[in-house]
């Protein structure tokens, strides 16, 4: 059976009971349901006689199962959110009043106007570095107004090649920019008359309402790509790297493949138990983001499944057996008896676990409890 606790892969070297009895393995758990069994958390209790402590028993008496190779795989059960991410705030800091607002849902690209103070536009331009200071001939050479340069290059108002001297020609582009938007031709740009963001966004909320004082904080904006966050237990990290395929729950039943997208530093959560407990934030992008269309800041579920070992030698973790003095050991029936095999362990996933060492092949019947 599956586990419903988090677990944490590790190799089985972790002390064993000194009596053999078969039993249920208790797994501790780490905060999400997870379909594995790691073998650093294991432990067991052994209801029936030892193996080692009798060389035979008849096969007709128990119940047996394949040892199998195979791509050893940890399943992990998360919950999450599906929506555009966080939002941050974005205003201005020129002078004036509010007279034009973009739509809640409004898409803003390269060049387009973010709000208008006093009717005349706050325009967006794309770029890694904020803007921090004014534009205008004089200043200081700086990777800042490369940036200027890339962006009024992309709208077709710079035909150089964008470097970072504020030079006659980048003068000459604001000009022609400032012109296209009904602005005074000045050749300069005030601080504040155009933000910086890595990327497009879309917006969420109306901070301000026209007639209102131009300020930090006008709109908030998310990115315009939805996504799911979820929060994983940290020593869950290995088997969740960029890349990873997740299989998504949509409200309603539907299913859409992601793949994690971005894995972020551990942070502090709430716990269900009023304190903190340091998760790991996971970003999953689903494969068809018209899969989701519709739907927005809504609780998904998922699956992400990770191989732990490739063309490993595996039997269920129900037929391991604690040898007296310390080790491990499965029972194989071999021309109707049963015989204690001693073996090796590795890594344990999914209710299995890698056999590295012992007189094991694949097809062998094992002993499992009924």
């Amino acid at each position: 059976m599956a586990s419903e606790q988090s677990t944490t892969t590790t190799d089985a070297t972790a002390t064993s009971p000194t009596r053999r009895r078969r039993a249920p393995w208790l797994i501790a758990g780490a905060g999400i349901a997870v379909l594995g069994i790691a073998g650093g958390v294991l432990a067991a209790t052994i209801p029936a006689p030892a193996a080692d402590d009798r060389d035979e028993k008849r096969a007709t008496e128990v119940a047996t199962t394949p040892v199998t190779r195979g791509d050893l795989t940890e399943r992990v059960r998360l919950t999450g959110r599906l929506g555009y991410g966080g939002s941050r705030e974005l205003g201005t800091s020129l002078g004036g009043t509010i007279t034009w607002l973009p739509g809640v849902g409004t898409v803003l690209d390269r060049g387009a106007t973010i709000f208008r103070v006093d009717d005349d536009p706050v325009v967006l331009f794309l770029g890694e570095l904020p803007a921090w200071r004014a534009f205008s001939e004089g200043m200081e050479d700086g990777p800042d107004v490369r940036q200027l340069e890339e962006n009024l290059a992309a709208l077709g108002f710079f035909d150089r090649e964008p470097d970072e001297e504020f030079a006659w020609s980048t003068a000459a582009a604001i000009e022609d920019w400032q012109e296209s938007l009904g602005l005074e031709e000045t050749g300069a740009i005030d601080l504040g008359r155009i933000v910086f963001a890595p990327e497009s966004l879309r917006v969420a909320e109306q901070k301000l309402k026209p007639g209102s004082p131009a300020g930090s904080a006008v709109i908030s904006v998310t990115g315009t790509a939805k996504r799911v966050s979820v929060f994983l237990a940290p020593n869950l990290e290995s088997i969740a790297p960029v890349g990873t395929k997740v299989q998504i729950t949509l409200p309603g039943g539907a299913t859409a493949p992601g793949t994690v997208s971005a894995v972020g530093t551990p942070v502090e959560q709430d716990d269900d138990e009023g304190g903190k407990k340091l998760k790991l934030p996971v970003t999953i992008t689903l494969d068809d983001a018209a899969a989701a269309d519709g739907l927005d800041d809504v609780g998904v579920s998922g699956e992400l499944t990770a191989v732990r070992r490739e063309d490993a030698l595996m039997v269920p973790v129900t037929a391991l057996l604690a040898r007296t003095g310390g080790g491990f050991s499965v029972e194989v029936v071999t021309k109707g008896e049963v015989a204690a095999v001693p073996v090796e362990l590795g890594l344990f996933a999914d209710g299995l676990v890698e056999v590295t060492d012992g007189e094991l092949e694949a097809g062998d019947e094992v002993v499992v409890p009924e």
